[in-house]
């Protein structure tokens, strides 16, 4: 049963409902062996505790391991009592050594920042996919031109590989917010013990190192009354999410009365009644997930905001908000990623819109501008153009409004033609960042080298984990053959 050393009474039925979190410990089940396995070890070559004792409780360790969460009891508040009991099954009287030295208060700080390193580093993986497949995206489309917008409303022309490099650009910021998130999550509390520390002289970079951290958080009240970290996982994935669902918003649009694309199947669902329905659900689904996402992190604020230093039984409500939030996000991820893969875009029904809406307006009055006139009163003049509401305006209508202006201005027709033809008046972009094509070549090749350099500084992230947690694997061995 759970812990109540100077409590006579058992936990009322109702009460340990509420309180307990063995319904969602299962996402922390593994973490919290490895911080078992790094503190024993540690406690071991501290001489805080003996050689046998110690492997006793690492052998029964590794048997709840391979048993799995399942196999534990669901009579106590949460999983660090129930494998702390299970230990004490196996190993006896030795098992009731682990716990030295230590608290369930930076016992679960450790253990969420372990489980968040593991889902930010999965994130980053995915992003760092859909960054790849959009600039190849980009690259397939590079003069592809297609409408742009404001207000919903046509505006002007554009090009496809430009809109797409927004996505990008809008996705990679996440990026960086999540590496930054990364490195101040990824440092450990163990060893605080409650808040002020432990009197046994325990070495806090050795678990810090064994469990891949890459340092501790120095001061003890902090490392277990601080849940920021939490905080900001969240809000990285609410960021991140909310760049999902733009561009979800933007393929339901395009699948619908655009018509700019065709959704892939994989990525689609039909009508229960009517058969020639194709429906975007999967970017509707992502697009609802973000609104649940900033609940999420609404939540995780409101309970934050006024708890007392150190430690609170309320931080147990934001786990199960960190758990829901990045596993969602991760999905949401990789389904981003085989959309973005599969999606086709209909490049002759975007090139045939693209000057829909007499979107070559703005380039009309440049053109104006560029022969004397005043932008207002190009402005002005072209306005009067819109009135006749057509999507492309030729010589004719615009001596017609010339002469109402009382404008005595020559143009030739291969300079009417360089401004109202959508293909031409986007290479026209050329101020830096605009739709020209040497423009986009260049920043494509600017975004393929940063994407390069962020998959190095992931795979050295993972390489670090990963040598840290070998070394780990191989002090438990090493218990596991002195038993053969």
């Amino acid at each position: 049963m759970t812990v109540r050393s100077r409590l006579d009474k058992k936990m009322d039925e109702y009460a340990l409902k509420l309180t307990t979190s063995m319904d969602f410990d299962e996402n922390i089940f593994y973490y919290d062996i490895l911080v078992d396995y790094a503190h024993v070890i540690m406690l071991e070559k501290r001489g805080i505790i003996d050689r046998d004792s110690a492997r006793k409780i690492v052998l029964a360790l590794k048997k709840i391991e391979s048993e799995g969460f399942s196999s534990l009891s669901r009579e106590y508040e949460d999983v660090h009592e129930a494998i702390e009991a299970r230990v004490i099954e196996l190993a006896g009287e030795n098992g009731k050594k682990m716990h030295t030295a230590r608290s369930r208060n930076d016992e679960v700080a450790t253990c969420l920042r372990l489980f968040a390193r593991d889902r930010l580093t999965e994130i980053m993986a995915e992003i760092l996919e859909i960054r790849s497949v959009l600039l190849k995206k980009s690259k397939m489309h590079l003069n592809d031109v297609m409408p742009g917008f404001t207000h919903l409303q046509y505006a002007q022309p554009t090009k496809l590989s430009h809109h797409l490099l927004a996505y990008h650009d809008m996705i990679s910021r996440d990026f960086e917010r999540f590496l930054e998130v990364f490195r101040r999550t990824n440092l450990s509390p163990l060893g605080s013990a409650a808040f002020s520390g432990t009197s046994f002289p325990v070495d806090r970079f050795l678990t810090s190192r064994l469990l891949g951290f890459d340092g501790i958080v120095e001061n003890s009240m902090d490392a277990v009354a601080t849940r920021d970290f939490l905080v900001e996982c969240i809000f990285a994935c609410t960021s991140l999410m909310l760049s999902f669902s733009r561009i979800c918003e933007e393929i339901i649009l395009w699948s619908s009365e655009f018509g700019f694309v065709n959704l892939p199947d994989e990525f689609a669902s039909s009508s229960s009644i009517m058969p020639q329905k194709k429906n975007p659900d999967t970017a509707e689904i992502i697009r609802a997930k973000a609104g649940k996402m900033i609940g999420n992190l609404t939540a995780a604020l409101t309970i934050y905001k006024a708890l007392p230093f150190a430690y609170n039984r309320d931080f147990q409500e934001m786990n199960r908000l960190l758990f829901e939030t990045l596993d969602e996000t991760l999905i949401s991820a990789r389904v981003m990623t085989g959309l973005f893969e599969k999606i086709e875009f209909r490049t002759d029904v975007l090139k045939a819109k693209s000057s829909k809406g007499f979107s070559l307006a703005t380039d009309i009055a440049n053109l104006l501008v560029m022969k004397g006139v005043p932008f207002r009163d190009a402005h002005r003049i072209v306005g009067e153009l819109a009135k006749l509401e057509k999507d492309e305006i030729g010589a004719e209508e615009l001596a017609d409004v010339f002469e109402k202006f009382g404008l005595s201005l020559e143009i030739a027709p291969e300079e009417l033609d360089m401004f109202a033809r959508p293909e031409n008046a986007v290479e026209m972009k050329r101020s830096e960042g605009g739709t020209s094509e040497d423009n986009i070549t260049s920043m494509i090749a600017k975004r393929l080298e940063k994407l390069k350099k962020d998959e190095e500084i992931l795979i050295q992230i993972k390489s670090s984990i990963e040598n840290s947690l070998n070394d780990l694997v191989g002090e438990v061995e090493s218990f596991e053959n002195e038993e053969s």
